[in-house]
């Protein structure tokens, strides 16, 4: 028989996220499950949902998502009609969704640790006010799983409570190389080094750091470019920052790509140099298409993968690129991920 799994989110806006919720329903097995999806709106990745996938839209007033967990969780109310195995709070950071995970008829009611809670509380004063409203939902759910070590071991210094699962996101290589062959207005020197970044241009990203790190590298090595996709609230200050340190003819701002691959594809290098991450998928994205990954030391908590250290820089090269299909990493989230549905 099927089970059942209920999946709270609130929408499927370009994101880690939700890009690894969209992975994971692409690679669930239909013939053992039924998933229902609650979101409050569609976002810019709903059409590629699989069609499988029952979605389910809930409607809440706005201001719900700043009172207390307490007061939420008596307010919310669900169909004790429709019986799940499992439901499944997936972002966690939203408690109007934690309320309905909780709230419904479940057997167990799981929640998905995504980020470095504790760095994020330190230096996030949203994150902090809207943790200090809930932090009570945790130790109600039946079971926690963090993407990574360093967020379990982030999370428990933060409330105590241990995530007994680390379950990573699962990256569907076959989709990335197929997307990267999109044709796209785009071009490099192949003669250059080819850096990029991918991602929010938010402070947890780093770029501001990491621009005095190319300013240095610089001084060495005038034939490089680094490409910046993505976009965000830090992106006219980031412009700024590039401008006063001279570095105007070797960054080029893409801006943000439902479809980032094709340009991925034709870089050598990604850099990553966030303050912290939850897992940083985008470099796991990138090692499928046989980029080379340089980032500091503290983020290997969070990815445990092979890295060319950001202190290196001055030595990379050009180099010949083979693609990664992540076989045996994707196994192993698939054998974590039936064992917590089918628990």
């Amino acid at each position: 028989m099927k089970k059942n799994i209920a999946i709270f989110e609130p929408n499927l806006n370009i994101g880690g996220i939700e890009k690894s919720l969209i992975n994971l329903l692409k690679k669930i097995d239909y013939d053992k499950y039924n998933i229902d999806l609650y979101l409050l709106s569609k976002g810019t990745l709903y059409n590629e949902l699989p069609k499988e996938v029952n979605v389910v839209f809930l409607s809440k007033p706005s201001f719900y998502k700043y009172l207390p967990f307490f007061i939420l969780k008596k307010l919310i109310k669900t169909d004790k009609t429709i019986k799940y195995d499992v439901a499944i709070d997936f972002s966690a950071y939203n408690n109007i969704f934690s309320a309905y995970t909780l709230n419904s008829n479940a057997n167990k009611k799981v929640i998905w640790i995504h980020n470095d809670y504790k760095i994020k509380y330190k230096n996030e004063f949203k994150f902090r006010v809207l943790f200090n409203l809930s932090k009570s939902k945790y130790k109600n759910f039946d079971e926690i799983v963090a993407v990574s070590e360093g967020v379990k071991e982030s999370f428990k210094e933060l409330t105590g409570l241990t995530a007994k699962k680390v379950i990573p996101n699962y990256i569907n290589t076959d989709e990335i190389l197929k997307k990267s062959e999109e044709k796209v207005d785009f071009h490099v020197d192949d003669d250059n080094i080819n850096f990029c970044f991918l991602g929010r241009l938010v402070y947890q990203k780093g770029l501001d750091l990491l621009f005095p790190i190319i300013k240095e590298y610089k001084k060495n090595n005038e034939e490089f470019q680094l490409y910046i996709i993505g976009d965000g609230p830090l992106k006219d200050k980031l412009i700024n920052q590039v401008e006063e340190l001279d570095l105007f003819d070797n960054i080029t701002f893409l801006g943000a790509k439902n479809n980032p691959f094709p340009y991925l594809k034709k870089c050598d290098y990604l850099i990553l140099n966030s303050r912290y991450e939850g897992q940083g998928m985008v470099a796991l994205e990138a090692k499928s298409l046989g980029l080379k990954v340089i980032m500091p030391e503290r983020l290997n908590k969070y990815l445990n993968i092979d890295y060319i250290d950001i202190n290196d820089l001055k030595g990379v090269k050009k180099f010949k690129k083979k693609t990664d299909k992540l076989e045996d990493y994707n196994s192993n989230i698939t054998e974590k991920i039936n064992k917590l549905l089918g628990e």
